[in-house]
């Protein structure tokens, strides 16, 4: 495997993310350079803040329309708000357009529909997650305590893109979503002890 390029978003755990690769592989960098993504074996999205900022910087820097075109052949993996960008649109701020390379769309988590008065947004804690796959050797292994801090999720995402999600009140939020090579974590596996460094490792090994 050639190079994995972490990229810089402007707004992102990129040394944490980095870091957390390293545990398996050594060959990766934070870049924000059309050469190094097109050039990349694997491409990480991570991100915080607001989906429209993202968006705006990823245009400026000339690679989001370089992002949707490397992801039709090589794999890349969103967290969190990277894993938003993946989705059609978002309404944090005002509507604006994603990546459009998974179906569904971003909103923002639902309190007036929870009787659950201990709901809070942002949602921030360790949740576990349920699997949406059937006889899948990487999903035997651990897939509790995953730390998420977010205020928006992905809406209408089909069962087919759905592979785990958890417990928000009533609702089932989507934690991992899938679409071909193309993988979105809401949590942040690099904060997320063993159980997120298994998730990297899978995504590294093609496991996913």
């Amino acid at each position: 495997m050639n190079k994995i390029i972490i990229i810089n978003t402007g707004n992102g755990n990129f040394l944490s993310v980095k870091r957390a690769v390293e545990t398996f592989y050594k060959n990766v960098e934070i870049s924000d350079e059309v050469d190094d993504i097109k050039s990349a074996a694997k491409i990480i999205l991570p991100g915080v803040g607001a989906f429209r900022d993202s968006v705006n910087i990823l245009k400026k820097k000339k690679i989001f329309d370089i992002i949707k075109q490397v992801a039709k052949d090589k794999p890349l993996l969103g967290i969190c708000l990277g894993m938003q960008l993946l989705f059609k649109d978002s309404n944090e701020f005002g509507s604006c357009e994603g990546l459009n390379l998974i179906d569904g769309e971003i909103r923002q988590l639902p309190l007036k529909e929870s009787n659950d008065l201990s709901l809070k947004i942002p949602n921030i804690g360790w949740y576990s997650l349920d699997s949406n796959v059937k006889n899948s050797n990487f999903f035997n292994k651990e897939l509790d305590e995953f730390y998420f801090i977010h205020s928006f999720y992905a809406k209408n995402v089909s069962a087919d893109n759905l592979i785990a999600s958890y417990n928000f009140g009533d609702l089932k939020v989507p934690a991992i979503v899938k679409n071909k090579t193309i993988i979105g974590c809401q949590f942040h596996p690099e904060k997320s002890r063993g159980a997120g460094l298994n998730i990297i490792e899978g995504f590294l090994n093609d496991e996913i």
